[in-house]
């Protein structure tokens, strides 16, 4: 093999090596593993002490989430602490649930919001936001939605999927060594990760959505 053949194969490794910890890295989602993201396991730890009366381990478990909170709280201006601490004093789960369930749908527009403020420039980092929200919407809002398509005779699931599937296509490509990048199309984002929230809005109307962000 030619000094020429052995520089670019070593080249190509390398590169092979550098994207798979990088994707490593960022498709954790900012640390964690697949469906171990604190609003994943705080929402089931929720559910699965509140059906045990556990109140002390229920308000534990959104202590955990603070932070979350505050961030929905700082970009949407929505505040969700005081049904929570309304529901907790009052012992009523199906309200926690219905705000831990508007925390889960904020946190799917935070992920949307940070993508469309980076232009999607940032690909790894934009596919693993867009991952994290779609896994929200499967794990925890998306049992509802089918409900509410069995009762009303819509298809808003399925159009979801649709419109996460069109989101993930509209990031484009890093191709390989430059050859079959793909730019993003921000502009089809934005539209559909809209769609996803205003249906999402229709099936839970009770959720606060929060001031609409100009970017």
């Amino acid at each position: 093999m030619s000094i020429f053949l052995k520089q670019k194969y070593s080249i190509i490794f390398i590169y092979c090596v550098l994207i798979i910890i990088l994707c490593r890295g960022s498709s954790n989602g900012y640390g964690y593993k697949r469906n171990e993201d604190p609003i994943i396991t705080v929402f089931k730890s929720v559910i699965f002490n509140g059906k045990k009366s556990d109140w002390e381990r229920v308000k534990t478990d959104i202590d955990i989430i603070s932070d979350r909170l505050d961030d929905v709280k700082n970009i949407f201006a929505v505040d969700l602490r005081s049904g929570l601490n309304n529901g907790l004093s009052q012992r009523n789960l199906q309200e926690v649930i219905k705000v831990m369930a508007n925390l889960v749908f904020l946190s799917i527009k935070e992920k949307y919001y940070w993508n469309i403020s980076e232009g999607l420039r940032m690909f790894t980092r934009a596919k693993v936001r867009l991952r994290i929200a779609e896994e929200y919407y499967t794990l925890l809002l998306s049992g509802n939605v089918r409900r509410y398509d069995k009762l009303n005779g819509t298809k808003f699931h399925d159009e979801i999927f649709n419109k996460f599937t069109e989101a993930r296509n509209d990031l484009g490509s890093i191709g390989f060594l430059g050859a079959g990048a793909v730019s993003p199309r921000l502009k089809d984002f934005e539209i559909a990760t809209k769609g996803i929230e205003q249906k999402l809005l229709i099936v839970f109307p009770y959720f606060e959505s929060g001031k609409e962000i100009t970017y």
